[in-house]
């Protein structure tokens, strides 16, 4: 297969892809997630039962994967960035850099999977899953990064945690504040700061 042929191949799956996620979505939105079937999705997205099954294990995963951060290219950046000293500010760096270079909409999605996940806490654990995955690649990196072998250190765990954290509760602040996208890479340098610093308390 040609190299453009691979292209437009892709092209059409993440486009396959983003009309169940949008379908998924909407559905929810408008009849609540018990309400909502995989046949649904499926006929609001122009494709089988099948294919939606193909590309998502629940339609739990489908409706939050509709407002999910491709964070990849923040853990590419991470592992070359050569600053090992201050893992958490290097971080917060790059992932402030990553949201302010999101779309409006692609941040309105994040905002409305978030909204679903306080209505509806069967999606708590898909949403816990994927803060978790970025916490492995994080905590594997550092190892990588500083030599420290997490399998017997503490260090790599920490900074991982601290940074999902981080990222976990900017978000629900910012979709529970009502404030506008420019407002998240904000909370994402008070959380990422306020853990380097310590967590001190407020001053009144």
């Amino acid at each position: 297969m040609t190299e453009p042929e691979m292209g437009l191949r892709e092209l059409k799956k993440q486009m396959t892809r983003q009309a169940i996620t949008n379908a998924a979505l909407r559905l929810t939105r408008e009849k609540g997630l018990d309400s909502v079937t995989v046949d649904e999705i499926a006929r609001e997205a122009f494709v089988s039962p099948r294919t939606v099954s193909n590309y998502f294990t629940s339609k739990e995963e489908a409706v939050l994967s509709a407002g999910a951060l491709d964070w990849r290219s923040v853990i590419e950046e991470f592992a070359r960035d050569p600053r090992t000293e201050r893992p958490l500010e290097v971080m917060c760096e790059l992932m402030c850099q990553f949201i302010r270079a999101r779309p409006r909409d692609e941040l309105e999605l994040l905002r409305q999977s978030i909204e679903l996940v306080d209505a509806n806490p069967s999606l708590r654990s898909y949403q816990s899953a994927a803060i978790t995955r970025l916490e492995d690649v994080v905590r594997d990196l550092m190892a990588t990064r500083t030599g420290i072998d997490p399998a017997t250190h503490m260090y790599p765990w920490l900074v991982a945690a601290a940074a999902g954290s981080a990222v976990r509760s900017a978000l629900r602040l910012w979709e529970h504040s009502g404030a506008d996208a420019d407002r998240l890479p904000e909370l994402i340098e008070e959380a990422f700061g306020q853990i380097s610093a310590g967590l001190p308390a407020p001053q009144e």
